[in-house]
């Protein structure tokens, strides 16, 4: 097959030959292909955000109109006009996404500090997730990189094309948002287009694939793993050493996330003890947005400048002091916490949605104060309480996945369908799953949308599945509901002294009541709770777990756990909610583990190293193995493979390594006069190193001679004598009517024994 080149109505066509090259018609559509899927890899990122937080119509719709209008503009408008519209649309975009998030529009142009804190906040690891207004941002970031790499790619400059797709989408890593198959179908994309404009550009050649292949790898490596320091301190790692298969190790590794996970179970040991004189759940975590699979707290923390906002209207106060007992990167506090006292706070971070936590883990021993406010839940007067809600409170707190179904709306309203306020809607709701789901620990996690697949299709669950599911079926409705971790109370020891354990992790449900604040709603049934943790605790003690128990709780029965319902949760006579008044304390199962991070792979366990005494260490190596190695790991070992097959080649290290390996080892032995040539070869390359190259005009005889005499002349190391016999069996395979097995072998030798005498000076090689 030839290679034709031709010009044909101002149109070159090219077709491929047998030389390696392309034709252009074949380079433009390849080139326009990765441009497209380079945009489509960052754009199905800015997608899978909007799937949570709405907006996806508007972003496609908008990704559609920056295509559109550059096909249109390619060839009437110069690239410096297109990349000032590209900045217009950029500014404008990010103009709308500072007025939703509540800057004054007369100053939104001039709002740069803004605009500066919330990049700098995203480049160093903020997911995108984690932004109040997420969806708006997404429609300010697409237009720009969306128009300019469209109309660079219709205009022929390949390369430059692949420049704003690719800052999208390395932004993008940067944020966390972008995952291993965007990154690498993004990266893989921009190099075709890379690869395709150098083709045009050198006539069609492939010439370079491994420099390209190089490229491709050093970029599907850097994508994957650069990685730069937040701006806010570090949280806390794990919060008690050596249980990362808990609920609590799950809570204190993912603040910012709380996953969804199938069987679980927890431990008995003892986290931390309470003094106060009124009966609370512990809150440690506050989380506003779903996903479907897990909850994600938006907004970052600010470091506590003593006094954390209050609740709207009256409210009581109590003081609470908490010491932990163990190492804990939690700060547990009874809802709501007003201010704190103590040492540790001067190390402490609060929410946007004002819950405190530690920079760095407390260690056992230290203790804090906690000011809160006790919201008055009397059921008369939360229903009076309407519905005029705050508009932060609005914006930030009815979040529903863009994809819930209409089926998980219609139950909903079919469960409500008899509540005249909000207050009931929540009873009506609370009441509903108590009734009709099983509680239970040993579930699988469901695909899709946890909170639809449990209202509809599961008929047991744990915390995690009730509190979801509530919290979605209030927002459904139009209530406020935020998703809360923490403890229950744990066991009361003495009158106002209480010991929490891992027993009492817990999940439920805050609602928003105008004048009032949060009210929380508890909607896991207690029976059968309290079964478990007694069993559990009982094991625990009978197996001499030192670490359930205090010297308070060791001589305590365990039946005094039981006790009345904690506060701050309305309680109605006539209306049983499921603040379980037969479970006050732990609402929440012994084995309980409420939002375990998807990316921890602990939370899928159901058993906790306290309760392993099986298994070898081997097993658990291999097990730990198997756990780390995951797809991104083998993408990124067979980029680096890849990488380093292709510059190999590029450099010849292919060729070098054979080259000095032959050195010292001869092979494969064949034909004796083949065998005795090669012989010669690797003893020619030996006396190179050590004295000098054989020179074109030298034979082999007159080589060797030459170095002997400039060796005795330099007084220096002579030449090994048995050199002489290798050339002798060189020149007989080479001139001469051949040598015999044994004479090649004999060569073969002798130049593996000069070969290991000069290993030593390997250090010099040229």
């Amino acid at each position: 097959m030839s290679t034709d080149s031709s010009e044909r109505a101002g149109t070159r066509t090219i077709s491929l030959g047998t030389d390696g090259t392309v034709g252009s018609n074949t380079v433009r559509p390849l080139a326009l292909g990765c441009v497209i899927a380079l945009t489509a890899s960052y754009v199905g990122v800015l997608y899978g955000i909007t799937q949570v937080v709405g907006g996806s119509q508007s972003l496609f719709a908008l990704v559609a109109a920056m295509l559109v209008a550059a096909t249109v503009l390619a060839r009437l408008i110069r690239p410096w006009t297109a990349a000032i519209l590209a900045l217009a649309a950029t500014g404008i975009g990010f103009a709308y996404y500072l007025t939703s998030a509540g800057v004054d529009p007369g100053v939104v142009f001039t709002a740069t500090d803004a605009l500066i804190s919330d990049t700098v906040a995203l480049a160093t690891g903020l997911p995108l997730l984690r932004m109040l207004q997420a969806g708006v941002w997404t429609l300010g970031f697409a237009p720009a990189p969306v128009f300019l790499s469209w109309y660079l790619a219709l205009r022929g400059r390949y390369a430059l094309s692949v420049v704003p797709g690719g800052a999208a989408l390395g932004f993008l890593v940067l944020t966390g948002d972008a995952g291993t198959l965007a990154t690498l179908a993004g990266t893989l994309a921009a190099i075709g287009a890379v690869a395709a404009g150098e083709l045009e550009k050198r006539g069609g050649s492939i010439r370079q694939a491994d420099l390209l292949a190089a490229l491709f790898a050093l970029i599907v490596v850097l994508s994957m793993t650069i990685t730069i320091v937040p701006g806010q301190p570090a949280g806390p790692t794990h919060l008690v050493q050596g249980e990362a298969g808990t609920l609590e190790a799950t809570l204190d590794t993912a603040p910012q996330r709380s996953g969804i996970s199938g069987q679980v179970d927890l431990s008995p040991e003892v986290r931390f003890t309470v003094e106060s004189d009124r009966r609370s759940y512990w809150r440690t975590g506050v989380y506003d947005r779903f996903t479907g699979d897990e909850w994600i707290r938006t907004g970052q923390s600010d470091r506590y400048d003593g006094r954390i906002g209050s609740p709207p209207g009256d409210y009581d106060q109590v003081e609470q002091t908490i010491t932990a007992e163990t190492k804990l990167g939690i700060m547990p506090v009874a809802p709501h916490p007003i201010s704190l006292g103590g040492d540790v706070t001067r190390r402490t971070t609060v929410s946007t949605h004002g819950q405190p936590r530690p920079e760095t883990p407390l260690a056992a021993g230290d203790s804090y104060t906690v000011e809160s406010a006790i919201v008055n839940p009397d059921p008369s007067t939360l229903r009076a309480a309407g519905t005029n809600y705050p508009d932060d409170v609005t914006d930030q707190y009815l979040q529903t996945p863009e994809s819930t179904s209409s089926e998980f709306r219609e139950r909903t309203a079919e469960i409500t369908a008899d509540a005249d306020n909000p207050y009931e809607t929540a009873v009506a709701i609370e009441r509903h799953l108590e009734s009709s789901k099983e509680y239970s620990l040993k579930v699988s996690k469901p695909p899709g949308n946890a909170a639809e697949e449990f209202l509809l299709e599961m008929d047991e669950g744990y915390c995690v599945y009730f509190a979801t599911t509530m919290a979605q079926m209030l927002r459904e409705e139009g209530v406020p509901a935020r998703y809360a971790t923490g403890y229950t109370s744990g066991q009361q020891v003495d009158d106002d002294k209480y010991v929490v354990r891992g027993l009492d992790a817990h999940a439920w449900v805050e609602a928003y009541f105008p004048d009032h604040g949060w009210v929380r709603f508890d909607p896991t049934p207690g029976n059968g709770r309290d079964d478990v943790h007694t069993d559990r605790l009982e094991e625990a003690r009978e197996n001499g777990n030192e670490d359930a128990d205090t010297e308070e709780s060791a001589d305590v029965p365990i039946d005094d756990e039981q006790s009345s319902d904690p506060e701050n949760e309305p309680t109605d006579p006539n209306e049983p909610n499921n603040s379980s008044p037969n479970d006050p304390e732990n609402p929440t199962d012994p084995n309980e583990p409420n939002n375990s991070s998807p990316n921890e792979p602990a939370n899928g366990t159901n058993e906790t190293p306290a309760d392993t005494t099986d298994g070898s260490d081997t097993d658990s190596a291999i097990d730990d193995a198997i756990a780390d190695f995951t797809p991104r790991t083998a993408v990124l070992g067979l980029a680096l493979l890849v990488g380093v097959a292709a510059g190999m080649r590029r450099t010849d290290a292919t060729m070098r390594v054979r080259s000095e390996l032959g050195i010292y080892w001869h092979g494969r032995r064949r034909d004796p006069d083949r065998d005795a040539k090669r012989a010669f070869a690797r003893l020619e390359r030996l006396l190179a190193r050590q004295y000098r190259p054989r020179r074109r005009s030298e034979s082999a005889r007159a080589y060797l001679t030459a170095l002997s005499a400039a060796a005795d002349a330099a007084d220096a190391e002579p030449i090994d004598p048995r050199a002489e016999l290798v050339v002798d069996r060189y020149e007989r395979a080479t001139y001469g009517s051949g040598v015999s097995r044994a004479e090649a072998d004999e060569a073969i030798e002798i130049v593996d024994e000069l070969a290991r005498d000069r290993l030593p000076v390997i250090g010099r090689l040229r």
